[in-house]
């Protein structure tokens, strides 16, 4: 049973995916570091100015925020106080955006900030006055994002005097005495500050908008290439399998008329043996030989035997017996090449010598274990010096007076250059016009 083959678009949807994926694991970190990036900026020119500003002096904003001095003596209550500091808070807000959007305006960033007073511990009685932050002053709009800009603990001891009137009786008379008493008390106190900027997306969108729209282009560029490429490629398969149909369709007519030969060898045998019924049956094998990877393409790569090669130059030599044979073939082992290689190596070297005048041939296969050497020199009228770089050219052929004396499609040299380079081989020529040409081969 075959294994059923995944579709190439199932490979590229992964590979897609991969690549998307990447693209968008560099994209997100790119975001991230232009993010760090404004926020550094941000935070760098909030520090270089103290926000204490001295406006706020004159609006006595500190004044409710020390109030929780007067906890212990339960002068003020903590929802006073709370209330007291979003009073305060309320009031500023406004002032306070104004002055910082007039700082800030050259820069591009829309800041907002707030501070808070985080914790106050009574470092006397040991226990939290406040616990939960309190926010002393913001911008309005107030930060969306706390970001930490800052952050302080310090200890501050608060002194206060209290008088009470004593009345002591005495039996000589009532005396009256005011009696002066000092509480000091000690607190740790943590405030922040946080900042936030407010058009953080669209300077990062105004920042790299270029950058996601090349990324998105790249996409669909590879997209498009990739359909471009799979319609080519469905093309050419539709195109190669109408070919494979013709070829089946050839060979199977060609099966017909070599069975009828092969009966008809066979019956004149019996009449009377002759060598041209030889010659006759070992082309009929050939055909069929050479049919036969058209039903079986592991046959392509079935390598050339010794009595192979000697039984086709043998098929030469008596369909041309005017020719001076002079064939030399030397090999331990099988050749190479496969046989079909071979044979349209030979046959279009050997048909071109004889095409051409040429009378005596000599051919050599000489195979050593590391190289194959195949030559073919005759004697005929020989290549000119200009036409011997264009002979191997697709359908090209050698014309005296712009005449073709000499039949064929040119394509006899193609083909043997082109099954030389599949095996990473070399041609050399050597000719003369006049002189003869010789080809030799080295694979």
């Amino acid at each position: 049973m075959k294994k059923k083959k995944i579709h190439p678009i199932v490979y590229f949807s992964l590979l897609f995916v991969v690549l998307v994926s990447i693209q968008a694991y560099f994209l997100y970190n790119t975001v991230l570091l232009k993010r760090n990036e404004i926020k550094a900026r941000a935070k760098g020119i909030l520090e270089k100015v103290d926000v204490d500003y001295k406006f706020l002096e004159d609006t006595n904003w500190d004044e409710s925020l020390y109030k929780w001095y007067e906890y212990p003596d339960k002068k003020i209550s903590e929802a006073s106080f709370i209330k007291s500091m979003k009073f305060v808070n309320d009031s500023l807000s406004p002032t306070l955006q104004k002055f910082v959007e007039q700082q800030y305006k050259e820069t591009g960033l829309k800041l907002a900030f707030k501070k808070e007073l985080k914790r106050v511990y009574d470092l006397k009685a040991h226990n939290e006055i406040i616990s939960n932050p309190l926010v002393i002053y913001q911008t309005n709009p107030k930060p969306e994002e706390n970001y930490l800009l800052s952050e302080s603990n310090w200890e501050s001891t608060y002194s206060a005097s209290k008088t009470e009137d004593v009345e002591n009786i005495d039996p000589k008379g009532g005396i009256k005495k005011f009696v002066s008493q000092n509480s000091e008390r000690s607190y740790n106190i943590t405030q922040a500050m946080y900042f936030d900027v407010l058009n953080l997306n669209q300077i990062l969108y105004k920042e790299l908008w270029s950058l996601f729209l090349v990324s998105i282009v790249l996409m669909i560029l590879v997209l498009w290439l990739y359909f471009q490429s799979y319609k080519k490629y469905k093309e050419q398969h539709l195109q190669v399998l109408l070919l494979h149909d013709t070829i089946d369709n050839v060979a199977h007519e060609f099966k017909t008329p070599l069975a009828t030969l092969k009966v008809a060898s066979k019956q004149m045998r019996i009449i009377k043996k002759d060598e041209t019924l030889d010659l006759m049956d070992r082309q009929i094998h050939r055909l069929e030989h050479l049919l036969k990877p058209l039903d079986e393409v592991e046959t392509l790569d079935k390598k050339a035997t010794e009595q192979q090669i000697h039984d086709f130059l043998q098929d030469y030599t008596i369909l041309y017996p005017e020719i001076h044979w002079n064939i030399n073939i030397q090999s331990k082992d099988d050749f190479k090449m496969s046989s079909v290689e071979m044979e349209t190596i030979l046959g279009n070297l050997i048909e071109n010598s004889i095409k051409y005048g040429g009378k005596m041939l000599d051919i050599k296969v000489l195979q050593s274990q590391d190289s194959l050497e195949i030559g073919v020199k005759d004697n005929g009228i020989g290549i000119a010096k200009e036409e011997q770089r264009k002979i191997f050219d697709k359908y090209y052929r050698i014309a005296t007076n712009n005449i073709h004396n000499v039949k064929g499609l040119g394509l006899g040299l193609y083909l043997v250059q082109k099954t030389v380079q599949k095996h990473q081989g070399t041609i050399q020529m050597k000719s003369d016009l006049g002189k003869g040409c010789e080809i030799t081969i080295e694979i």
